[in-house]
């Protein structure tokens, strides 16, 4: 199991590989963790779109898909994780307004 220190390292390293793919591309990076929630580790990156649009399916696609290849071949991280890219609006709490029973 990975510990806190372990954790962050990976975040960076995370990020430093992240960076230009998004820069690349035209989004921007809000937030990269190498989170624990159970028995599974998240490697998530959370993006926003340089040209200030939603975030589409499509394009987190596009990211992961490019982002895991370099992932594989670099392969620094020893835990079995799942990534993750996902927009600004994943780190939102639900609006309990839209989810209450009639």
């Amino acid at each position: 199991m990975t510990g806190k220190q372990d954790a962050r390292e990976i975040e960076d390293r995370f990020t430093k590989l992240l960076l230009p793919v998004l820069e690349k591309n035209g989004f921007d990076l809000i937030k990269s963790e190498y989170v624990n929630e159970g028995s599974i580790w998240y490697l998530r990156g959370f993006i926003s779109r340089k040209d200030e649009a939603d975030v589409s399916i499509g394009d987190c696609t596009l990211v992961s898909r490019i982002v895991s290849k370099m992932l594989d071949k670099d392969d620094f991280i020893d835990d079995e994780y799942t990534l993750e890219i996902c927009s600004k609006g994943f780190m939102d709490p639900p609006n309990e307004e839209a989810i209450q029973p009639e």
